[in-house]
């Protein structure tokens, strides 16, 4: 009997073993099926992944290929109401300067400016400067100090009344 226990004891090592290596086998088999499934997969989010900036990149091509014939225009129009901004202020100063020459010899022919004169004149000054009139600037200096040093004559009640009967 001993003969059979050993030969028991042989066959159940055996089928053991056997068991063991076929485990062996189905873990060894389902962690590499596994690892190319997890492969695949990582693959196949990289791939969505392009894809999706693709898709990104051309929506953004579109978006601002819209935009741009929108705005093209835009800034067409922009640089048109620029220049004629810019020829509008040349051509404001050009006559700012003109009425501030004739204030001024119409002043000295008087021998005088009123306080009222001077603000106001000084006021188109100022508004000249502010435009960027300053091309005819030693000029118009001049003219300044000219009408700053204009005597003030105030006007009488009197006089207003002579004004108005000599019109």
């Amino acid at each position: 009997m001993d003969m059979e226990i050993a030969k028991i004891i042989l066959s159940v090592c055996s089928l053991v073993v056997s068991v063991l290596t076929l485990c062996g086998f189905g873990v060894y088999m389902s962690l590499s099926t596994k690892k190319r499934f997890d492969k695949k997969e990582q693959a196949e989010r990289e791939n969505e992944r392009l894809r999706q900036e693709a898709n990104n990149a051309a929506l953004l091509k579109m978006i601002g290929d819209a935009l741009d014939a929108k705005l093209s225009p835009l800034a067409d129009d922009i640089v048109h109401i620029k220049e004629t901004i810019s020829l509008n202020t040349e051509g404001t100063v050009t006559l700012m300067r003109n009425d501030m020459k004739k204030m001024l010899d119409h002043y000295k022919e008087k021998g005088y400016a009123s306080a009222s004169d001077k603000a106001a004149w000084t006021e188109l000054y100022n508004t000249y400067r502010k435009l960027g009139g300053n091309h005819f600037r030693e000029y118009v200096d001049a003219w300044k100090q000219e009408i700053l040093d204009l005597p003030v004559q105030k006007t009488t009640r009197k006089r207003l009344t002579e004004t108005k009967a000599n019109k």
